[in-house]
Parts: C-alpha cells; sequence; structure tokens
C-alpha cells in the first residue's frame, strides 16, 4: 500500500468517526501540506468516500438518510454556538416556531429565564424537551408521525400551521446553494419551512458551515428571502458578497 493510500484510509477513519474533517487538522496530524491532503480529498470525492466543502469535507451521505439521534451528532459544537446565538435572538413575550432541524433544536438548551414566551413547533423531539420547561408555552403541531425527523408533518401539519402568526421562525436547512438557494431534501419540510418564514415578521436560518455549497434536491426559497442567517466555522467568501451584496444578516455565532 503506498504512502497515499495510508493516509487515506486515515483521512477514512477520521470522516467515520467525526463526520467531517478539516484540511489543517488533517496537515498536521499527517505531517504533509495542506495541498497533499487538497488532492488526496479530491481524490476521495472522484471515489465516492466524501464531499468536499470549504476548508475540508464531510461524509458523502444526504442528512436526510441518517437516523435523527445521528444527525444531532454531527457537527455537535457548531450546533451548540449557534443554538445560543439563536436563543440570543427570543426576548420577552415572543411566539417562535422552531422547526425539526437538529441545528433549531439546539437553541432550547440556552432559552435561559424568557418570560412569557410560546414556542410552536411540528417536532415531536422540541415537545419531549418542553415538558421539564412548564414556564414556556407550547403549541405542537398535529399530523402524520414521520419517525425519521421525530416530527409530524402532512396536510394537517401545514393546515395548523397558517393558524399562527409569529415574531420569529428559525428555521434548520440541508443544503445552502450559492445559486439555488436554500434547498431540502424532502418536500414535506421544504414546504413546512415556506409557510413558518412567511407568516413570521422575521425567519432566521441556522446552519453549520458544512451546509454551505451543497446541493439539496428541493429548492426551498431564495437567499434574499431569509431575514438572517446564523452560522459558526469558516464560510466561502462568495457566499459572503453574495449575502452583503443581497442584505441578508450574516451571524456568526
Amino acid at each position: 500500500m503506498s504512502y497515499g493510500e495510508r493516509r487515506m484510509n486515515v483521512i477514512l477513519e477520521e470522516l467515520r468517526r467525526n463526520q467531517r474533517v478539516q484540511v489543517a487538522d488533517l496537515s498536521e496530524m499527517l505531517g504533509v501540506s495542506q495541498e497533499s491532503i487538497r488532492r488526496d480529498l479530491k481524490e476521495m470525492e472522484a471515489r465516492g468516500h466524501l464531499r468536499r466543502v470549504y476548508g475540508g469535507a464531510v461524509a458523502d451521505e444526504k442528512e436526510a438518510d441518517r437516523p435523527y439521534s445521528d444527525r444531532l451528532r454531527l457537527a455537535m459544537r457548531e450546533k451548540i454556538r449557534i443554538g445560543q446565538a439563536a436563543a440570543a435572538l427570543i426576548e420577552n413575550g415572543m411566539k417562535v416556531f422552531i422547526d425539526t432541524g437538529t441545528t433549531a433544536v439546539a437553541c432550547l438548551r440556552h432559552l435561559g429565564d424568557c418570560r412569557n414566551v410560546t414556542v410552536v413547533s411540528n417536532s415531536v423531539a422540541i415537545a419531549a424537551y418542553l415538558c421539564e420547561r412548564p414556564e414556556i408555552g407550547f403549541r405542537m403541531l398535529g399530523g402524520r408521525l414521520r419517525p425519521e425527523y421525530q416530527a409530524v408533518y402532512g396536510h394537517e401539519t401545514m393546515t395548523a400551521l397558517r393558524e399562527h402568526y409569529f415574531d420569529l421562525a428559525l428555521l434548520g436547512i440541508s443544503t445552502v446553494h450559492l445559486d439555488r438557494g436554500f434547498m431540502d431534501f424532502g418536500e414535506d419540510e421544504a414546504e413546512l419551512r415556506r409557510i413558518a418564514r412567511d407568516r413570521a415578521r422575521r425567519s432566521v436560518v441556522l446552519a453549520d458551515s458544512s451546509k454551505f455549497g451543497r446541493l439539496g434536491s428541493i429548492h426551498t426559497f431564495d437567499l434574499d428571502q431569509a431575514g438572517g442567517i446564523i452560522t459558526s466555522g469558516v464560510v466561502p467568501a462568495d457566499f459572503t458578497a453574495r449575502l452583503q451584496q443581497l442584505n441578508v444578516d450574516l451571524i456568526h455565532a
């Protein structure tokens, strides 16, 4: 086995363990240049082992195809920081929609002492968590249970959601593409996010850095149709420039 092949096996093991790798970290770990690591990642992408993103690579698997518990653990540190920044947007007296995205769910742990806040969601995971926070008002939307999302979807869900109006909507997303905007892998989640966005005075998308530059299968809405994006890690410069041009707030957690 060549040194390059051994190096790629190490990278694969890191990817299996963490679901993402960074060029700088791999360069230091393996004692080779960052350019060598980039060539390795390019070759591994061609073999179907991973998908390159800005600054590194992620496992080449649709997030929607992974179990919910696995998705919750992906990019955990980033999600914690994003959750803290999202929770800081919630003020006393607000009515807030929080969807099923695992990054959106992370904000619940940082709500602090907010008073007279009402949360509306279709997420079973959020409902379970807020059972321990009786001081926060909660409205669970009805519908058909989708265990892979730990949430309910369908006609009943959309009808119930259209009856509400929100001060703030915190929306997860599957991917963020420079030309195609915010994208998802499922029609139900895309439609639910559109409705919530339309019924909120302000809508904010929560997306860790691995979501940028990837393609989903369904266009959810355009980049300029979000009131802001909360992210962490390194965002590609072309995204930063485009969002600034569109007057979309990019909040670094």
